[in-house]
């Protein structure tokens, strides 16, 4: 915070006093739009700062010191080109500089270096956009951990996302539906390298075009792809410690010539790392007890990590393509635990208890892929079909003995759990983008999907020195889920104004069966999302929004399984197969000042929300967690993105949310109703030194909110960052420390009816960070191809 007010008191402190116009136009005098304009020193040829050419071809630079400076315009497919040397002084503050005329490049252009810093957040077309790999601090963590630096998210306990104060938004892997949810989801994004994602784009209102999936919005994590012709390819390296060490390496290879694209990646990684919970519960009853559990994980993860795919250009408007890509993971974990017992305040037991882990987890998915452009006014066809499995091998035990002061002889149990859980995938879908004119044009497409989850939980008792089956117990959960999605979408632009309206219509089919109790629970029910957009461009400086959709999101498939799942000998999490979906209109107000300035407010109405509950039996002393709906929530949001430029040596992003949740958790048993105002605040500062050295700091700072049931106190984290450029660029090294103070946690009360618990939980986030890259191969860029590379990035898996 003290950094991002010294930047911006050393702006208020710098002399300004040069304006600068220039217009880009082509060789015949036609106006070439979104030019990159570079205004440089004469000196040294250094970059001052950097716009783009507006629709008109005109650019502008406010506030430019006293000095020599020289514009250069480049754009893709056409050879640069530059001013004479200029000056700003007392007696040239106003600078109307000849019009630049850029001509189209020849078939020979050999190369084009980009040296521009990307922020790390930034705003685009009505998304977040984290830049991941221009990012010092992400190098050695997990898509996990970036998610944790992403503007107005939040991670909870268990690792589920919580966006913009409410949890369910949907994850996405290069544009495709993960269609995995709670620790499978966790396991997902913990396996994925931070060395692996080029960018991560966060959807808070998205349109009719999206599955109606995810309330909170969509998180689209994009994986690291290139479009540079010839073969060239990249080489990572990382390792770290934290308590434990890790390590993770890959590798990325493409060949792109004029009539395919072919490309892959592997990554290997084993990292180690821990957990600590302390949970404190309060029994009330005929004596009162408390209970202090204290619980330490030592967790290894191993991710093996692959993607190859091949694109084939049928024409230069015509590609069709395959993608195959998948992971065989393993989680292994050995946790231990003691409980002291206290009865009025006096320790009368103790329970001790061992877990002990191995998981392995695997996901093999297939896409074909066809995209076409039908004329010159742009119509679109696009196709994809998908198929993908899913499998978790779990072995688990649990074993426990209590120990009495009165009579210390233990009394030892133990229990054998080997769940086995299977997810299939199948989807197809078609979008036709259809231009009437320049100005208008519609969107329209379908999508059908089918999800089957096989769920076969066995638990096993210890009974005289042998596991026997425990049949009351052990059950197996089939659950299928049928989509019939379609859409429309209009869109029209009068002059500076954008409108766009879309309605999606999901037909939905479920079936939770369970083979042990013989029961299902069947539902089928049709749903209408609209949306609507409008941005209105007041100015070259001045843009307002305003942005409206309704989202549903689903239940996990493993907390609708009715059967028990046991944590402890006190602590049971129970499925419930009668939660039904949760819904949410959402209305969203923008600003943005010279298109990097923005300021959001949000509302957001949820019904049917799905929450964390607990029932606590006072005899027992077992408390059972699961999760159910209740009446509804409200979260009220406000969001300001404010990057600062004190200098061209040192780029401040800054991101600030504030939040304001009220819960209406009410029922025939239950009626409470928490709220609160949450801030979340985080800052990136990067600077840019001599010889390729590159220094960042970085920092977060959240504050106490509520979460359902939950009271969840504040926490920061600080990091710091260094990076050296070798080779003429081509190599990279990083190094990093994250969570500096060790005051990143989780630490949450729940108070209500005869439930009085606290938890805190940490983990393995302060630890240091060694990367390596490589860039090899052929970097020459060929205009012609290049241009028509552009719309190809936007494919769906590619």
């Amino acid at each position: 915070m003290f950094l991002a007010i010294a930047g911006t008191g050393t702006i208020y402190a710098q002399h300004v006093s040069g304006k600068i116009t220039v217009k880009t136009t082509e060789t015949n005098g036609q106006p070439l739009p979104f030019t990159n304009v570079l205004l440089r020193h004469v000196k040294d040829s250094s970059l001052v700062k950097g716009e783009l050419s507006s629709q008109e071809g005109s650019c502008t630079f406010d506030k430019v010191t006293e000095g020599k400076y020289f514009i250069e315009a480049t754009l893709m497919g056409y050879t640069s080109t530059s001013t004479s040397a200029f000056t700003i002084d007392a007696s040239h503050q106003l600078v109307q500089l000849p019009t630049l005329s850029l001509s189209q490049a020849s078939k020979t252009l050999q190369a084009v270096n980009v040296t521009a810093q990307k922020p790390f957040i930034e705003r685009k077309n009505g998304a977040t956009v984290l830049n991941v790999e221009s990012s010092l601090a992400a190098s050695g963590g997990t898509a996990l951990d970036v998610l944790k630096r992403a503007p107005g998210v939040q991670i909870d306990k268990d690792d589920n996302v919580i966006l913009q104060g409410n949890q369910g938004a949907t994850i996405m892997l290069d544009g495709k539906l993960t269609y995995l949810s709670g620790e499978q989801l966790a396991n997902l994004l913990r396996s994925l390298p931070a060395e692996n994602i080029a960018t991560i784009e966060i959807i808070t209102s998205p349109s009719a075009k999206y599955d109606a999936a995810g309330k909170s919005g969509i998180i689209n994590i994009k994986t690291k792809k290139t479009i540079i012709t010839g073969i060239n390819g990249s080489i990572n390296l990382g390792a770290g410690a934290g308590k434990y060490g890790f390590y993770n390496a890959g590798i990325n290879l493409n060949w792109r010539t004029e009539k395919f694209n072919a490309f892959g990646n592997y990554n290997k990684g084993d990292r180690g790392f821990f957990q600590t919970r302390y949970l404190a519960r309060h029994i009330q009853g005929d004596v009162p007890q408390f209970f202090e559990l204290n619980a330490f994980n030592r967790r290894s993860f191993k991710n093996n990590n692959y993607k190859v795919g091949l694109d084939y250009f049928l024409t230069s408007k015509h590609t069709i393509g395959v993608l195959m890509r998948g992971y065989d993971n393993s989680f292994n974990q050995d946790g231990f635990n003691h409980t002291p017992i206290s009865s009025n305040g006096k320790l009368d037991s103790t329970l001790y208890a061992g877990t002990y882990v191995r998981n392995n987890f695997s996901n093999v998915s297939f896409n074909l892929n066809y995209k076409g452009q039908l004329d010159t006014l742009g119509t679109e066809i696009s196709f994809d079909a998908d198929w993908a499995r899913f499998k978790d091998n779990n072995y688990m035990t649990l074993n426990d003995s209590m120990y009495y002061v009165v009579n210390p002889v233990r009394n030892t149990h133990a229990i054998l759990n080997r769940p086995i859980n299977e997810v299939t995938i199948r989807s197809v879908k078609a979008d036709l983008i259809l231009p009437f004119n320049k100005t208008t044009k519609m969107e329209t497409g379908f999508k059908i999907s089918s999800v089957k989850t096989d769920n076969n939980l066995r638990y096993d008792s210890l009974l005289n020195g042998k596991y026997v089956n425990a049949i009351t117990q052990s059950n197996q959960f089939v659950y299928t889920e049928d989509v019939y999605a379609a859409y429309a979408i209009f869109k029209k632009t009068i002059h500076n104004t954008d409108i766009q309206l879309g309605l999606r219509a999901e037909q939905t089919k479920s079936d939770g069966y369970s083979v042990t109790l013989q029961s299902h629970v069947k539902r089928s029910y049709l749903d209408f999302f609209p949306s609507f957009s409008f941005d209105q461009k007041l100015s070259e400086s001045h843009k307002i929004g305003l942005n409206y959709s309704k989202r549903i999101s689903r239940p996990n498939y493993g907390d609708l399984n009715p059967f028990v799942f046991y944590i402890d000998k006190y602590n049971y999490f129970k499925g419930n197969p009668y939660m039904l979906p949760e819904y949410t209109h959402k209305a969203e107000l923008s600003y943005t000042f010279k298109q990097k300035y923005v300021m959001a407010v949000s509302y957001s109405m949820t019904k049917n929300i799905v929450l964390e509950y607990m029932v606590q039996n006072d005899t027992t002393k077992v408390t059972t967690y699961y999760d159910r709906n209740f009446e509804r929530s409200y979260v009220y949001n406000v969001s300001l993105t404010i990057p600062i430029d004190p200098f061209k040596w040192w780029n401040i992003t800054n991101n600030i949310n504030g939040n304001y949740n009220y819960y209406n958790i009410k029922d025939t048993t239950v009626n409470l109703k928490t709220n609160t105002f949450g801030l979340n605040y985080q800052t990136t500062h990067t600077f840019t030194l001599p010889d390729d050295w590159k220094f960042e700091v970085n920092g977060y700072y959240e504050s106490p909110f509520v979460w359902g049931v939950y009271k969840i106190k504040p926490s920061y984290a600080i990091g710091l960052g260094v990076q050296k450029q070798l080779m003429n660029k081509k190599m990279t090294i990083k190094l990093n420390v994250s969570d500096i103070t060790n005051r990143e946690q989780f630490r949450g009360s729940a108070k209500f009816e005869n439930i009085d618990m606290y938890i805190n939980n940490r983990w393995q986030n302060r630890r240091v960070n060694l990367a390596f890259t490589w860039n090899f191969g052929n970097s020459n860029i060929k205009a012609a191809r290049d241009r028509e590379a552009g719309s190809e990035q936007q494919r769906v898996g590619g």
